[in-house]
């Protein structure tokens, strides 16, 4: 059973494998016309994703009898908690920003050709960025209180 300490952690390692596979296998989705350098960039991102994946899953597969590890509420895990709460804001910021761009409607922002392909992205992209600002806020709140109570279920 996933305690409400770990539940972070699990959203985390789902959402950010999707977006790690949208960034490694069609990075195009998330940046249209990009380079062949912003392509590489895009998937390298991608691959730091799944490794925060990866930690994710790690901090929820160890046993709690791991002294000092395993334990939800322990100080390491708690400061991992910190770290992925605090990757979360960007990915809010964004998503702020694409929906701010999208409802000025590229006054001085972007021109109109280039506010059409948000538009047409930010619907097609893992839900658009409604859905990414919903989920990375539930994300980000959830770390934080990972971090700031511990395992409250104990």
């Amino acid at each position: 059973m996933i305690t409400p300490t770990q539940a972070p952690f699990a959203l985390h390692a789902v959402v950010e494998t999707a977006a790690a596979l949208s960034f490694i296998f069609t990075p195009e989705k998330q940046l249209p016309a990009c380079s062949p350098a912003a392509r590489l960039i895009l998937r390298q991102y991608g691959g730091l994703l799944l490794s925060s994946s990866a930690v994710c899953l790690a901090v929820l597969l160890l046993e709690p009898a791991e002294p000092g590890f395993g334990n939800s509420s322990s100080t390491t895990c708690r400061w991992i908690a910190a770290a992925l709460g605090t990757y979360h804001v960007w990915p809010c910021y964004r998503a702020y920003a694409r929906l701010r761009i999208a409802n000025v409607g590229g006054r001085g922002l972007t021109s109109p050709e280039k506010e059409e392909e948000n538009k047409t992205d930010s619907s097609s992209t893992l839900g658009g960025p409604v859905a990414h600002l919903a989920v990375h806020l539930i994300c980000l709140g959830g770390f934080a209180c990972a971090f700031a109570f511990g395992d409250w279920s104990q």
